[in-house]
């Protein structure tokens, strides 16, 4: 039986169809489980969750010139059970990347997989990675507790004690349409057109290498946790600004990229999810949504003015989350920028783990964090993924005593060196704000003395020099 597809599937379908060796858009959860597994079991439990939800048992394919999900009756997903042995920690980060890396083929093959490597009988790691146009983050922390319980219940010789799931992905689908058929959807389209009109639809930061022709979803991730000054210091400071620590990070972000591309207006995008989505209910699917942010920072524009601007649109952003983003540059009548990921290239997204549900919590909570759950005990295996998506993605998981950072980036376009240093001056001008909310955001010294010696000894071509003879940190 075939299916529409939402507005977000339809511009994922058509991104893999320009880029369909790409890994960009492949979502991943990984669980080490420190128990002997029963590999029937498990097996069987696969097979429970997949006639669960359909979207396990989908092709995403073309009929008639339009995108479209067709359901089998099932076969497309199994488990996948490897023995790798005695290997190293690194031997096995590598081998669950290539799993990460492999692409789907989304017209013949099921939009997700299941692959359990195993170390030894107590040791192995359960690598569930799918498309984005079938699964979201939540999603798959659903579907992974849904096999986890049906796993638990086939080894105590029952069967799962789900409570029925009540709706399907069609419903969010019809929920989607009747929005943009209804008067509503005007209104939001005009909120968001003004909002965005004559905006500059290309960031303009400096590149170690010209952008390519077009955008091949090539990418990497630099990891960094942030010092425990700004943890201590995130609540004090966002509440000293009206704001969320969430926001507060968000907005201190569109600072650093107005300091890094010097443009005084731009857009950037902040993954959101749409309100109609019904993780809920038990469904699983892509509900994600990304709203726009208008960064407009001048000569005397100070980290408040910017953060405040920043939670002003979050606000009134999220009361809008349901118009579907991928629309915006049809409605604002722009052309696809040659080579870039479409209206902005830099995203934000942001997590807060608090008393989730233990699989949620290691999801965000990453490499090491523990959980029992349905008679398992489990720990978080961190591996990078959805690299390349953008120019520059900031990843931020939030926790009560610590913030863990990603910045995923393009590799066409940034070496690893030049991330780095983007992380650097993001402390640093976070550092700067908790300081000095009042202070210009473009009055901040980007350099420190070692940088600064650096670049002075490259355009002298005398490395003795230091910044110090030059006046020091001026």
């Amino acid at each position: 039986m075939e299916h529409a597809l939402s507005v977000g599937q339809e511009a994922l379908w058509f991104i893999n169809r320009m880029a369909p060796d790409s890994s960009a858009y492949n979502v991943v959860f990984t669980l080490r489980t420190h128990n002997r597994l029963d590999v029937p079991a498990l097996a069987r439990a696969v097979q429970l969750t997949a006639h669960r939800h359909d979207v396990l048992r989908s092709t995403f394919t073309e009929i008639d010139g339009m995108p479209r999900r067709v359901v089998s009756d099932g076969g497309l997903l199994g488990l996948e059970v490897r023995d790798v042995g005695e290997v190293g920690e690194d031997v096995l980060a590598t081998l669950v990347r290539a799993e990460v890396t492999r692409p789907f083929r989304l017209p013949v093959g099921a939009p997700a997989r299941l692959v359990l490597l195993r170390r030894a009988p107590d040791d192995a790691l359960l690598v569930f990675v799918s498309h984005h146009i079938a699964l979201d983050g939540p999603s798959q922390v659903l579907v992974l507790q849904d096999l986890l319980d049906a796993y638990q219940a086939m080894r105590e010789g029952g069967s799962p004690g789900w409570a029925p799931v009540k709706a399907t992905y069609d419903d969010f689908v019809t929920a989607e349409r009747r929005l943009l058929d209804s008067p509503r959807a005007a209104e939001l389209a005009a909120y968001w057109r003004a909002l965005c009109e004559d905006a500059p639809t290309v960031l303009d930061l400096p590149t170690d290498r010209p952008r390519p022709g077009h955008q091949r979803l090539r990418g990497a991730t630099h990891v960094f946790q942030m010092p425990e000054d700004i943890v201590a210091g995130l609540v004090p400071a966002s509440r000293a600004n009206r704001t969320t620590p969430a926001r507060y990070l968000i907005g201190l972000f569109q600072a650093l990229l107005h300091r890094y591309s010097g443009q005084r207006d731009f857009l950037i995008g902040c993954a959101a999810t749409s309100t109609m989505g019904l993780n809920r209910l038990g469904v699983a699917g892509y509900f994600v949504n990304s709203i726009p942010l208008r960064t407009r920072c001048g000569p005397g524009s100070t980290f408040r003015e910017v953060v405040a601007e920043t939670s002003g649109q979050l606000r009134e952003g999220m009361d809008r989350v349901d118009y579907p983003s991928a629309l915006l540059p049809q409605a604002l009548g722009l052309p696809r920028a040659s080579g870039t990921s479409g209206l902005f290239q830099a995203l934000a997204t942001t997590v807060t783990v608090g008393r989730q549900a233990p699989l949620f919590a290691l999801a965000a909570g990453g490499h090491g964090t523990t959980a029992d759950y349905a008679g398992l005990r489990l720990s978080g295996f961190d591996v990078p993924q959805q690299e390349g998506q953008f120019d520059v993605t900031l990843e931020l998981v939030r926790d009560r005593a610590s913030i863990r950072c990603a910045l995923k980036y393009d590799t066409d376009l940034f070496d690893p060196g030049t991330i780095a240093r983007l992380a650097e001056h993001y402390r640093l001008l976070i550092r700067a704000a908790r300081d000095d909310p009042g202070r210009p955001v473009a009055g901040v010294p980007l350099l420190d003395d070692g940088e600064r010696a650096r670049l002075l000894a490259f355009a002298t071509g005398q490395p003795h020099l230091t910044a110090a003879s030059y006046g020091g940190t001026r």
